[in-house]
């Protein structure tokens, strides 16, 4: 585990077999345009045969509210619950534990994420977008948020009250034409493979957001290439956004979140009536905030998620706050983080055995 805090000092663009430009912008704001400070690098074979052999050590992924998102849940947790309940059986574990909150998220053991600066990480080809467009305002959001009463909530899964531990860092801006969409998780990363290995700034205490263009599909890796984010395909689209991490031989474990377009019609929108900045922010920064939260409580899947034998099988602690209202939007309440006002979901305390929005009320 890494624990230095390395700060990116270039904003990178990669490339899966060609040569891309980046912008070197450093900076929280939504910038409208960017400097001509570009810095021209090439994915080497070198860093795709890395991603191709690195462990895929898990990934969690946000279901989206459709026939695929239902399917891939259910197979999800049916395989997690399988599992468990065969090595509670070698461990000669009887029974299942009916004395926590049915709601309550049980702790596995694992690692989680005291401190982090969190980098975001814009595919943006052909600098058709400007962030404000087509994302609102991530950076902004993670910066509050990391100020924030609401982060701690994560106070009792990671065990530290302290302030100041989840912090932003700087942005990367990708300018290069795309590989041939569907991206698939091994183009994600490759991609997130060159930018670590530029920066340094892998491990715990850093987690890199790749925020996808409007038009963007993504898909898993065989066998669950049928698993994607894929509003025009909706046989196959079966998630929004996940958080993952994975371990490179040369540069160790890196956590990241995959943050598709969220914006109107994209099928994971939050509702447009009431909200506090516009139906594009509050519906991506919703999303950033479930995989940020899940990120930091369950990086590896061996920390924090519901182990009960119950529907919740399987869920993380923003996975059990998430609500939906009339027209199957998600229902989310408005707070004010950090001085500025977002609608963003709650999230699952066990201390409270509820949804939460802070730990103090």
């Amino acid at each position: 585990m890494s624990n230095s805090q390395p700060r990116l000092q270039h904003f990178l663009i990669l490339a899966v077999a060609m040569t891309l430009s980046t912008t070197a912008v450093h900076g929280q704001s939504n910038t409208s345009s960017f400097s001509s400070n570009d810095l021209g690098i090439s994915v080497s074979d070198g860093d795709r045969s890395s991603a191709a052999d690195a462990l895929r050590d898990y990934k969690h992924p946000n279901y989206a509210r459709t026939p695929a998102g239902t399917a891939a849940r259910s197979s999800a947790a049916a395989s997690r619950q399988s599992i468990s309940a065969s090595a509670a059986a070698a461990a000669g574990i009887a029974g299942d534990d009916f004395t926590q909150n049915p709601g309550d998220v049980a702790y596995q053991g694992g690692q989680t994420v005291q401190y982090a600066v969190s980098h975001a990480v814009y595919l943006n080809p052909g600098r058709e977008c400007t962030i404000a467009a087509c994302w609102g305002n991530p950076e902004r959001f993670l910066d509050d948020v990391g100020e924030s009463d609401f982060i701690h909530i994560l106070d009792e899964y990671v065990g530290l009250e302290g302030s100041h531990r989840y912090t932003l860092g700087d942005r990367v801006v990708l300018t290069g034409a795309l590989p041939t969409t569907p991206l698939s998780e091994s183009d994600l990363i490759a991609m997130l493979h060159a930018v670590v290995a530029r920066t340094g700034a892998g491990g715990y205490r850093n987690i890199y957001h790749l925020f996808l263009p409007p038009g963007a599909d993504t898909c898993f890796d065989a066998p669950y290439n049928n698993e994607c984010y894929s509003p025009d395909k909706p046989a196959t689209f079966a998630f929004c956004a996940y958080h993952d991490s994975v371990t490179y031989s040369d540069l160790g474990h890196v956590l990241f979140t995959v943050e598709p377009w969220q914006g109107p019609t994209s099928g994971c929108e939050d509702s447009p009536v009431g909200a506090p900045n516009s139906q594009l922010i509050d519906s991506t920064d919703d999303t950033l905030s479930h995989e940020l939260f899940e990120t930091i409580s369950d990086p590896d899947g061996t920390a924090w998620w519901n182990s009960a034998y119950s529907p919740l099988y399987g869920y993380e602690m923003a996975d059990e706050c998430l609500f939906y209202g009339p027209g199957n939007y998600l229902s989310e309440p408005t707070l004010p983080i950090d001085g500025h006002l977002y609608r963003v979901q709650s999230e699952y305390s066990n201390d409270k055995h509820a949804c939460a929005i802070s730990p103090h009320n």
